[in-house]
């Protein structure tokens, strides 16, 4: 089960990939990420391509971050 959250987060790089993020006011060290991927938006409203990293934290949290064209980072989903 994953809980849709949607939220702007501030996210350090290394390599260009996440390492970790902060959210709520607490810095979560990112320890592994399991999957990512490329999506699109819809055509006809011209959206822009997102990366998607689905993460796994040192304290064992699951989450869903997407990284968008522009730059912005979102918390997508924390899964349970």
């Amino acid at each position: 089960m994953a809980r849709r959250v949607n939220a702007p987060i501030q996210v350090i790089c290394r390599r260009k990939q996440p390492a970790a993020f902060s959210w709520e006011g607490r810095l979560h060290v990112i320890a592994q990420i399991i999957e990512s991927w490329k999506e699109r938006g819809e055509w006809w409203e011209k959206a822009p391509e997102i990366t998607v990293y689905q993460v796994m934290t040192d304290d064992q949290g699951l989450y869903e971050l997407h990284h968008q064209a522009t730059g912005q980072w979102i918390l997508y989903k924390i899964y349970d």
